[in-house]
This record gives C-alpha cells, structure tokens and sequence, in this order.
C-alpha cells in the first residue's frame, strides 16, 4: 500500500517536472526565435500640420 502510493506520488512528481521542462525549453526556443527575426524599426516619422481658421 505504501509503496504504491509513493509511486504514484513519484509519478505525478514526474509528470509535474516533465510540464515545467518542455515550458521552459518551449519558452527559450520562442525568445530566440524572436531575437533571430529582424523586425524592422519604423523608418519615418509622419507630421501633419494643421492650421485653424478661426472667424
């Protein structure tokens, strides 16, 4: 009885540790991924000038 309870308490352990590593690895492979791409930053800045004609 004992010994199947901490088995199972082994393998949910597992389990748990097993989610968290393939986020973790998931997680890094997102972030450098994203480093890798070249997002291009916005090349010109649009002004307008407005001019009110107040009577």
């Amino acid at each position: 009885m004992v010994k199947t309870y901490i088995s199972h308490f082994l393998l949910a352990y597992m389990r748990n540790k097993h989610i968290i590593y393939i986020f973790v690895i998931v997680t890094i492979i997102v972030f450098t991924v994203l480093y890798m791409i070249e997002i291009p930053s916005p090349s010109s800045i649009i002004t307008e000038k407005y001019t009110l004609n107040i009577k």
